[in-house]
């Protein structure tokens, strides 16, 4: 008898403490209690295109699809406090969601993977900047706050986060850079999205065609080709003298080697968008455009392949996320620079139309004496300097490289090497093979 009492009381006790479990006053507690995390509503929009749906369709349930986003950053100049903004366009390519604790209970806390292009944001990768803002637009005029956690400025891409809002996303493939001959981009029609200028213009849907697979080379014998930023204004790097007064004419910051030409009609402030296939996959990012004046009469576009993005974006997540620590390799984590053929011409011309005692290149002057340097025409990317302790030897250019013993990559121009690098990850063997000045071959292996 006295055992059935307990029981009763037992069972009693546990139907009362699930009724309370059950009850909205209990549920935060014990969320809070757990930490526990659920996922928010989220689609990926390439999932929802059926075998009926034309280009034309795609495009418009993408531009409805809630996955572009306008991308804002303003900033203040350290030595004048005068304040700087602009904005780009950005893209939606991974969701993730979370419960939190708020005073009126709990509801998803939302955040996505934005990516855009480095010039969009490249405020923040300045030393002449303070007070620094990062924001999304959603289209319904909503500013949330971001956060950047990628970039580099050759491949001109960038990762910014945002805490406060969780988008649709888009499917990302490679069809410039790494992928199958026969998914290789040809001439065929594409779509991109973005946020001109003028932000009554979110969402702005053009489509036309990839005019060329070939990457454009912005330099001509008569003429170097700028290209517009974030602001519609033409961005150039100031070029110092040696006591730091300004000469009288500017240079390009940066050389898009690995740009294809687009023919359909973008405007400042798409940079960042998607460009995507007639499947609708994300292939890159509307980064640039000449207009008529600067180009001969030839209206110029172009975009940048998504493939750096996909190469590190799970890194990149994972570092964010569970506070992993995924190296991302690049000239910098190498401690190597240089150039190629084709930056060596464009410093040589820049020094012969100028009349300058000095060649420049990514914000260094390189005086009379490095001459043999800008004479170096070979397939390859050229050391010019190593701070790293990876044994790489300067002054020898890298001709092709292999990743743990697999497919030897031909390194021809800068944006090889970096896809290359892109694809290693902490304890990976890579093998140089670099040639000097005198053609003598180098193999060098590098444990990562």
């Amino acid at each position: 008898m006295k055992k059935t009492w307990k029981a009763t009381i037992f069972t009693l006790v546990i139907v009362l403490t699930m009724s309370f479990l059950l009850t909205g006053c209990a549920i935060p507690f014990f969320k809070n209690f757990f930490n526990k995390k659920t996922y928010s509503a989220t689609s990926c929009l390439t999932e929802r295109i059926s075998n009926d749906m034309d280009i034309f369709d795609i495009a418009k349930l993408y531009r409805d699809g809630g996955a572009t986003v306008a991308v804002t950053v303003e900033g203040k100049i350290q030595s004048s406090g005068e304040l700087i903004s602009g904005h780009g366009s950005g893209i939606c390519v991974a969701s993730k969601g979370y419960t939190t604790s708020l005073e009126n209970g709990y509801q998803a806390s939302k955040g996505s993977y934005i990516v855009t292009n480095y010039h969009v944001i490249d405020i923040f990768d300045s030393n002449e900047i303070f007070d620094r803002q990062l924001n999304i637009l959603v289209e319904n005029e909503t500013l949330y706050p971001a956060e950047l956690l990628w970039f580099n400025q050759d491949l001109d891409v960038a990762i910014v986060y945002s805490d406060e809002v969780n988008l649709n996303y888009v499917t990302m493939k490679d069809r410039i850079v790494d992928c199958e001959k026969q998914e290789k981009l040809d001439y065929e029609q594409i779509f991109t999205i973005g946020t001109p200028v003028e932000l009554d213009y979110l969402n702005r849907l053009t489509v036309g065609n990839v005019a060329s697979n070939n990457p454009m080379n912005f330099y001509t014998s008569t003429k170097i080709y700028p290209y517009t930023n974030a602001q519609g204004k033409i961005t150039y790097t100031e070029f110092p003298s040696k006591n730091n007064s300004l000469l009288p004419y500017t240079v390009l910051s940066n050389l898009y080697e690995d740009v294809v030409d687009i023919a359909l009609g973008i405007s400042p402030g798409n940079s960042g968008g998607g460009c995507f296939d007639a499947n609708g996959y994300l292939i890159g990012l509307t980064t640039l455009g000449g207009d008529v004046e600067q180009t001969n009469g030839n209206q110029m576009n172009g975009m940048v392949s998504i493939y750096p993005i996909m190469q590190v974006l799970d890194k990149i997540i994972d570092n964010y996320e569970n506070n992993a620590n995924n190296k991302i390799y690049t000239f910098e984590t190498l401690g190597i620079k240089g150039l190629d053929a084709i930056e060596a011409i464009y410093a040589s011309y820049l020094k012969e139309k100028t009349s300058s005692a000095y060649y420049y290149l990514d914000g260094v002057l390189y005086p009379e004496s490095k001459k043999d340097i800008f004479d170096f025409d070979y397939e390859g990317y050229y050391i010019i300097s190593n701070s790293g302790t990876t044994g790489l030897l300067k002054d020898c250019f890298i001709t092709s490289c292999k990743l743990n013993n697999g497919e030897i990559v031909e390194i021809v121009d800068r944006n090889d090497l970096l896809y290359f690098l892109l694809k290693a990850n902490s304890g990976d063997k890579v093998s140089f093979t670099l040639y000097n000045n005198l053609l003598e071959e180098k193999n060098i292996t590098v444990n990562l």
